[in-house]
């Protein structure tokens, strides 16, 4: 269906984890799995080391992103974060030479523990712990804003306006686009983002514009905090992961992820959710209308961007699995 993207890395795992691994202080190394992406789109690749104390998470970062001034920005709120209550948080530790990152090969490089637990809010989707999510993005969002605080319009709602100024054109080629071995569920998604069309991006643009023109606190924000970098035991949230599109921005990016990740079309639990959150961190009004904002136009744009990958760009994915189980997910939120 889609093809695995080609790698070199299969070949000589260990001899490139242990290359990197020397550059850290680390216990006896008993073991060292290659996971390659674990199942993401980002493009990173994943080592799981045990050692004789504890397992840690070896993660090469890819070309595109972030650059050395983005990855020390990103560690200085991580680090700052995990001092201030937030153990879910995975911090990178020092290299040798007291960094939290290694260049080496053009990559770099991060080493941090392994979290415990796993991504399985979905098998259990109760609101115990829909709650602890809540609490503790408000810790972090809390503790990041110590880092970095300013007040100025949101970039991503303005780039997510233009994508929809825009997506009458895309719409179009989309629809000319040779599908003749496009799998069933994508087929589905097109007719839908079709059927939707331009009348509905001008739709969503006019709800989102407001947003644009308005000044709102700015701090980082993790943006891709969605189900599968949530972390369970039970209903405790044990870690939070991949932190590599950190920005800054206001907090409303990450609860519109969230919520529109775990909670879906489901209102009722978007409400106790908020209300969950702002009793650690309180939520302006325009705040919560921007939350709402987001989402409305969240699964429209996502639909576009997946079907560009995929039609257009012919983008290749390491699990059919995962992206056949992220575009049944949009098809469910389009379909209200």
């Amino acid at each position: 269906m889609f093809h695995r993207p080609p790698t070199n890395l299969e070949g000589n795992v260990l001899s490139i984890a242990q290359s990197i691994l020397r550059h850290y202080p680390l216990p006896e190394i008993r073991d060292v799995d290659y996971l390659g992406g674990a199942g993401g789109f980002s493009g990173a690749q994943i080592w799981k080391v045990t050692t004789s104390a504890q397992s840690f998470c070896l993660r090469r970062w890819p070309l595109a992103h972030p650059d050395r001034n983005r990855l020390d920005w990103i560690n200085l709120v991580l680090v700052h974060a995990s001092s201030l209550n937030c153990p879910f948080v995975a911090t990178p530790i020092e290299s040798n030479t007291g960094e939290r990152y290694v260049h080496d090969n053009g990559f770099f490089w991060e080493v941090a523990p392994w979290m415990p637990g796993e991504a399985t809010f979905d098998r259990d989707p109760n609101d115990h712990r829909l709650e602890n999510v809540m609490s503790s993005l408000a810790k972090f969002h809390l503790a990041s804003a110590q880092v970095s605080l300013g007040f100025q319009s949101s970039q991503n709602a303005a780039t997510r306006l233009a994508a929809l100024r825009d997506a009458g054109q895309l719409i179009e080629k989309l629809e000319s686009a040779d599908s003749k071995r496009t799998p069933q569920f994508v087929d589905q998604l097109r007719r839908i983002i079709s059927s939707l069309g331009t009348d509905n991006a001008i739709r969503l643009a006019d709800c989102l514009e407001p947003f644009v023109r308005e000044v709102f606190p700015t701090q980082p924000v993790i943006r891709d905090v969605w189900h599968d970098h949530l972390l369970f035991q039970g209903n405790e949230l044990t870690g939070l992961v991949d932190f590599g599109a950190m920005q800054m921005d206001n907090v409303a990016l990450d609860l519109s992820r969230v919520l529109g990740s775990l909670a879906g079309n489901q209102v009722n639990r978007w409400s106790a959710a908020l209300k969950t959150y702002s009793e650690t961190r309180q939520l302006g009004s325009r705040e919560i209308d921007f939350v709402f904002a987001l989402d409305q136009v969240a699964p429209f744009l996502s639909g576009l961007n997946w079907l560009k990958w995929i039609l257009l760009e012919r983008r290749s994915f390491e699990s059919d699995e995962q992206v056949e189980k992220r575009i049944r997910f949009l098809i469910r939120r389009l379909a209200g």
